[in-house]
């Protein structure tokens, strides 16, 4: 049981090192005009900060082109709880703009920043 744990908290560090490591390199990738789709209720990751009541998180898969063709990926809120994120659900329409960051060598690899949409969505946004 002990070694389990161990090896729990030491893949979450991972993780969670290699999330900021990202967010860190995408401050100063190019940015594109992505479009959301409907969004989808999931379980919150284990690196979000929430309460116990917040076990929640709102998925936003988007889409955005540029010359090279049709790429995409997930925009997913802070932690909410199950009533806040099915309103939300209703309130964010299909198609709402975001700002999306991506990798200019590879554009599969894209990271969505909270400063980048303030205010587009009614809630904070998960960066990564």
């Amino acid at each position: 049981m002990g070694i389990s744990v161990l090896w729990g908290w030491f893949f979450k560090g991972r993780r969670l090192k290699e999330r900021n490591e990202l967010v860190a390199k995408a401050q100063s990738w190019p940015t594109a005009t992505a479009k959301l789709l409907p969004g989808v209720l999931v379980d919150k990751d284990e690196l979000v900060e929430g309460t116990s009541a917040q076990d929640r998180q709102v998925e936003f898969p988007f889409y955005f082109s540029l010359e090279a063709g049709f790429f995409g990926g997930h925009l997913r809120t802070v932690a909410l709880s199950e009533g806040e994120a099915r309103r939300l659900m209703k309130v964010v329409e299909e198609g709402t703009a975001v700002t999306v960051r991506h990798d200019a060598a590879n554009p599969d690899e894209v990271c969505v920043l909270r400063a980048d949409n303030v205010g587009v969505i009614p809630v904070e946004i998960w960066e990564g």
